[in-house]
């Protein structure tokens, strides 16, 4: 057991979640992994599925095939990402303005290395990250009302919630692309210093909406079923 094995657990139950909750803790001490590392990916968002069910311990090389991610998670300045090719495919299709970098998140520090795994294996995450179903998502809003709906790029979810402030994307393009997100779920980030008080407010908000259900339940037994 851990100290986050039980906030896990409560998760998963109170959100009725279908994947396991993925915790992201920031590094800033020297770089000191050793081994060959992790393959290499398109963007550090890749990370965050196979982290439900391993530890990986990434730097930021391991980010910067994508310009923007570097940028979100404090490996590189905004002059830097904006002149990425990568950045520069973004742009000329479209997709992106070069007048809204400026209103982007990223973190205010630069991390030597971002660690990311299953919650239940972690000790004190900087950020939780949580797949919803809209019925999930019902439920999270409903406890916390003050939960931000956050614009493309979706991995600035991680510096927002490293703020403090509880933040869901829809995806964006890129990202669904890159990871395979089913079109079903979206992507949740959880400000890690407030896991448990959030918790709480989850286990309360669960007990209305079931008291409510049953209420609702019961009315619509009293009426017939339109054709």
């Amino acid at each position: 057991m851990t100290p986050m094995s039980a906030s896990a657990a409560s998760l998963v139950q109170l959100l009725d979640l279908q994947h396991p909750p993925v915790a992201v803790t920031f590094g800033t001490e020297p770089d000191d992994l050793t081994g060959e590392g992790i393959p290499a990916q398109p963007a550090g968002c890749c990370f965050w599925e196979p982290a439900q069910r391993q530890r990986l311990d990434t730097r930021g090389a391991d980010h910067a095939n994508c310009s923007v991610g570097s940028y979100t998670h404090g490996f590189t300045d905004l002059a830097s990402a904006a002149a990425g090719s990568d950045t520069a495919a973004l742009i000329n299709s479209g997709w992106i303005a070069p007048s809204d970098f400026a209103s982007v998140a990223h973190l205010p520090i630069r991390p030597s290395t971002i660690r990311y795994e299953p919650l239940s294996d972690a000790t004190d995450p900087d950020v939780v990250l949580i797949r919803l179903s809209p019925t999930s998502l019902m439920t999270l809003q409903g406890a916390c009302p003050e939960m931000r709906l956050t614009t493309k790029p979706q991995c600035q979810i991680i510096p927002r919630a490293h703020s403090g402030q509880i933040a869901v994307s829809p995806g964006c393009a890129v990202s669904r692309a890159r990871t395979g997100l089913p079109a079903d779920e979206v992507t949740c980030a959880l400000p890690g210093g407030s896991l448990e008080a959030l918790i709480d407010r989850l286990r309360q908000s669960v007990a209305a909406d079931q008291a409510v259900v049953d209420y609702a339940t019961n009315e619509r037994e009293r009426f017939s079923a339109l054709s």
